[in-house]
């Protein structure tokens, strides 16, 4: 229950980031992300010397460099393609194209790892795809940048399948050089190849809280908890931001999806479900 509790308390400032996002709607995405990704890194630096102490530099400097950069740089591309993809659709079309990611994970592993995916894997990805479609063709009844969103969005997931796919083929990669080196390569990249826009310093703040708190947090969060809890029910559990990110956003800003989206979100769930639970029943046999 202790393990259930923390990855569910991940998932839930996890889904933070729709609201977050537009509270901030004119901010340039890549400065967005930026000091997002700046809050991020320097909060779970902090915490990495707090937890480890004397250890945390022996724990940077056993990690594989390449490994890490790998990893590093799935989830600078993959955030800020988040970003944009949230100032360009709904917060719930993106939230549902998002949670593509593990079954994206499950082919790649197939292609990088050599792992056997299990034949229901390509049914549920077809099924994906056509979820896919629904929300795709619904975002763009709605604008022409709400597609755009949307093929964002379906980047952004395929960076956070082969970020999950890095850290399981460098065992002993641990998750926190990986996310600090992640954050802060992300402001560096950004301030020198792209620049930053100037932001007021009320706006500042409040992306530098959201790298701690919708990231960090629920990073130290997840850790802690997938000690305790099953691979099967993290992902039944974590999928729980597909309708907590939209619904946050309603709450707080009356944000309202197309219908496509919800049809096309309950396929993608829906598939997403049944490998699960087809993989749990393997795995039980």
């Amino acid at each position: 229950m202790k393990g259930v509790a923390l990855v569910a308390g991940a998932t839930v400032f996890w889904s933070l980031s729709g609201v977050f996002v537009r509270w901030m709607p004119s901010v340039d995405p890549w400065t967005f992300n930026a000091w997002r990704g700046l809050g991020m890194g320097l909060a779970l630096l902090l915490w990495t010397l707090a937890h480890y102490g004397r250890g945390a530099v022996a724990l940077f400097r056993h990690t594989d460099p390449v490994a890490v950069v790998i990893a590093a740089s799935f989830f600078a591309v993959g955030s800020s393609l988040y970003i944009l993809a949230m100032q360009l659709a709904s917060i719930a079309a993106v939230s549902c194209l998002g949670a593509t990611s593990c079954l994206f994970a499950a082919l790649l592993a197939r292609i990088w790892l050599g792992e056997r995916t299990q034949p229901i894997f390509y049914v549920a990805i077809a099924v994906a795809m056509g979820g896919v479609a629904f929300i795709a063709f619904g975002e763009s009844n709605a604008s022409v940048s709400g597609l755009t969103g949307s093929i964002a969005a379906l980047g952004m997931a395929l960076c956070f399948a082969g970020q999950s796919v890095a850290l399981r083929r460098y065992q002993a990669l641990d998750m926190e050089p990986s996310m600090v080196v992640g954050g802060l390569s992300v402001f560096g990249v950004v301030a020198v190849s792209v620049g930053l826009a100037p932001i007021d310093t009320s706006t500042l703040l409040t992306l530098l809280l959201m790298g701690a708190l919708q990231l960090a947090l629920p990073m130290v969060l997840f850790m802690r908890g997938a000690r305790h809890v099953a691979a099967v029910q993290m992902v039944l559990i974590t999928m729980a931001d597909a309708f907590l990110n939209p619904l946050w956003v309603w709450m707080v800003h009356g944000e309202l999806p197309a219908t496509a989206v919800y049809w096309g979100g309950a396929l993608i769930l829906g598939a997403i479900a049944a490998t699960t639970l087809a993989r749990r029943s393997a795995a039980a046999r």
